[in-house]
């Protein structure tokens, strides 16, 4: 089996790698983005997943991988024009599957949480246009470990949602959280002093099954029903006051979706602090809204299916 190493966190766990990985067709998506007429073609990755054949245990099965790197390509694919995406998964035993239906049991692996993340950042009655923040130059940094999205409605162009990575390779409490700062121009006016911000949160970056979202995970679940975590690595959906704009502090390794124009899911909700940690804050990182290319097609969140 392959152990899980720094050198593999090297390479997943940057956002360069997902912005490298979703150009190798980049000639073609140029020939679609330039065809601006009502028959245009829709740019559809047909199968990924993180690696060929089965993926890497120990690597593909992880929380780095499964999850944050899933749900990091899935939204740079839709920001480079793709339309939809197709996450593979195989039969009982293959590591990067979604989930093992195992005789008698039934295991969630990270990738499953990825999808929850990305249907919830991409829902939307209008379909959404992607744009990545290229926060901190992560687009060409290799030394990056932040990066973001806006999810912008792809009729009114409102900024509906921010997805916001955290990818240093420490444990949950061992580091204080990166924080975002977000203008208040994001936000709708009258509906900025309630924004709920969501987490995908796990013990570590070689998690395999301590991970949450929302504050609730689907460790030890049979059913498929979300139960809340405990531990202090699982953070709950929160709601702060965006009204002056806002600080969003996103713990290591960890993910948050912050919904600045659409609900999410009902799930347990606290009001306060961003994220509760004793720890200051590691950095302030300012974020530029960015206006959409007019390249850019909507996605819709059931578009980001699977098949078996």
């Amino acid at each position: 089996m392959v152990s899980f190493t720094s050198d593999f966190v090297e390479c997943f766990g940057k956002s360069l790698i997902v912005v490298n990985l979703s150009a190798w067709e980049q000639p073609g998506i140029n020939v679609i983005n330039a065809n601006t007429s009502s028959r245009r073609p829709q740019l559809i990755m047909t199968e990924f997943n993180s690696a060929s054949c089965g993926g890497i245990p120990g690597i593909s099965d992880t929380f780095a991988v499964g999850s944050l790197w899933t749900i990091d390509y899935a939204l740079q694919l839709a920001s480079v024009g793709y339309s939809a995406a197709y996450i593979h998964t195989r039969e009982q035993g293959i590591s990067y599957n979604l989930f093992d239906p195992s005789p008698g049991s039934w295991t969630t692996n990270p990738p499953y949480y990825a999808l929850l993340a990305v249907a919830e950042a991409l829902q939307s009655k209008n379909g959404s246009k992607v744009v990545d923040l290229d926060i901190m130059g992560s687009k060409t940094d290799m030394n990056a470990t932040v990066s973001g999205y806006a999810v912008y409605d792809a009729i009114d162009s409102s900024v509906q949602r921010f997805v916001l990575f955290n990818y240093d390779n420490a444990t949950s409490t061992s580091v204080p959280p990166a924080s975002f700062s977000l203008p208040s121009s994001s936000f709708k006016s009258g509906s900025s002093n309630a924004i709920t911000v969501k987490y995908l949160t796990a013990v570590s970056m070689a998690e395999t099954t301590n991970i949450s979202w929302g504050g609730e995970t689907l460790r030890g679940v049979g059913d498929g029903k979300l139960v809340k975590a405990a531990g202090s690595w699982a953070a709950s959906n929160v709601q702060i006051d965006c009204t002056k704009g806002c600080a969003v502090n996103v713990p290591a390794p960890g993910m948050a979706v912050v919904f600045a124009g659409v609900a999410p899911i009902p799930q347990n909700t606290t009001t306060g602090a961003t994220k509760p940690s004793s720890h200051a804050t590691r950095t302030v990182l300012t974020l530029v809204i960015v206006p959409m290319a007019k390249c850019f097609v909507p996605l819709c969140a059931a578009a980001f299916s699977f098949f078996i």
